[in-house]
């Protein structure tokens, strides 16, 4: 497939490298790179890669547009494509950027900041072969001249491999992010859910926790679709979430007026597409005591948020856990291989999540600003990983944030 240059798009060649053989009877070398500002011409082509491309959800069209147009555009961050094809006019990777002012540099990173658990490229799996360390940086420097102006590319939080494929910029090296993340396995029966999940005992407490529940109202645990609904269910979310966080002395993101556009946006059906975020929700009567809001692509669904009702009569039941068990029974029975909880300690995901993933974040500079950039920046991201790897560390931070008004 090839790909035409939008209006005002910039494009070059890449300087022909030693031919990877894929087959016997084939060879391929990497092609045209082509930046593209007017988004929106290559929608069709995006969603069409994403289908057959190795990559995060967060990386997926209708992903990425719901952030772009709301907290991006609020961010005063700009969004570009670069896609790469190879010598046939095949696309080999497509890469949004958010490009944003950070004083007098300009960092290019993947689009969705602190909303976006995972970044890398969406590549195809087969030209894998030719998108070492070395055409990686070649790629991006070709980018960096084409447009002009970027200092630096700041990608935090990538994977080493996604779904047991290579994440080709991991060649090119970095520094342990902050957190890991962390994920499950799906290669148990989707009715076996909770006793995979839990032991005898609990899986008692829950059944006698869920008979609790049903004595307030009728219990029932669902993804919501019908766009009223959803309305209910985020508003719910946000003011679940906006107590805890206030309770626990946190700064709420989602006070933030485009963070809940983005969530809005993000959970709409727009021109028949499945929305980039799904909704869930266990309600007792017309009460909405848990939420769950997730991602997914290809075979991995990916957790984002999630809130629960601390009332008196519903918190001692754990209506938070009881709904993150029936997500994860839900992605079984649709056949998906892996869900994670994204990024970032917390207990409740060691109850359920049984593999770490260890992320790296990289930067690459293209000017002196941008050096000084991934120096500051790299280092902060360091100290803190320092601070959550260090107990006595860890703790002095919670107690000072327990004495905040």
């Amino acid at each position: 497939m090839s790909s035409m240059p939008s209006e005002g798009a910039a494009m070059m060649k890449i300087a022909p490298r030693l031919d990877v053989s894929l087959t016997p009877a084939a060879t391929r070398r990497l092609g045209l790179v082509r930046i593209h500002r007017d988004v929106a011409a290559i929608a069709g082509l995006w969603r069409e890669f994403g289908t057959r491309a190795v990559g995060t959800p967060y990386q997926m069209y209708a992903w990425v547009m719901a952030y772009a147009d709301t907290l991006g555009r609020a961010n005063m961050e700009t969004l570009i494509v670069a896609t790469v094809e190879d010598t046939a006019g095949e696309l080999v990777m497509l890469l949004p950027l958010a490009l944003r002012r950070h004083k007098s540099t300009t960092v290019a990173t993947l689009p969705g900041g602190k909303q976006a658990n995972f970044h890398m490229p969406l590549f195809d799996p087969d030209a894998l072969p030719l998108l070492d360390g070395a055409a990686c940086r070649k790629i991006l420097n070709e980018i960096a001249h084409a447009t002009g102006s970027i200092d630096v590319f700041a990608f935090s939080n990538q994977p080493a491999e996604w779904q047991g494929i290579p994440n080709p910029f991991a060649s090119l090296g970095g520094h342990r992010s902050p957190s890991p993340g962390f994920k499950r396995d799906l290669d148990f029966p989707p009715d076996k859910t909770a006793h995979v999940l839990h032991g005898g005992e609990t899986r008692k407490k829950m059944r006698k926790k869920e008979r609790r529940l049903s004595e307030i109202g009728v219990l029932d645990y669902r993804r919501v679709e019908d766009p009223v609904e959803a309305a209910k269910v985020l508003d719910a979310f946000l003011d679940q979430k906006g107590l805890r966080f206030q309770q626990k002395h946190i700064n709420n993101p989602f006070a933030n007026p485009a963070a809940i556009a983005f969530l809005q946006r993000g959970s709409e059906r727009i021109e028949n597409q499945e929305p980039a975020i799904e909704l869930y929700a266990l309600t007792v009567g017309d009460r909405i005591i848990a939420t769950f809001g997730g991602t997914s692509a290809g075979t991995r669904f990916c957790g984002m948020f999630n809130s629960f009702c601390t009332e008196d009569d519903v918190i001692k039941s754990s209506p938070g856990d009881l709904l993150l068990t029936y997500v994860i029974e839900t992605q079984c029975r649709r056949g998906l291989a892996t869900f994670d909880l994204g990024v970032g300690e917390a207990p409740y995901k060691l109850v359920v999540c049984n593999k770490i993933e260890e992320l790296t974040d990289t930067y690459l500079p293209v000017s002196l600003k941008g050096q000084a950039y991934g120096l500051a920046d790299g280092g902060m991201r360091a100290a803190k990983r320092w601070v959550k790897q260090t107990p006595w560390a860890k703790a002095l931070l919670e107690r000072v944030r327990q004495r905040l008004p």
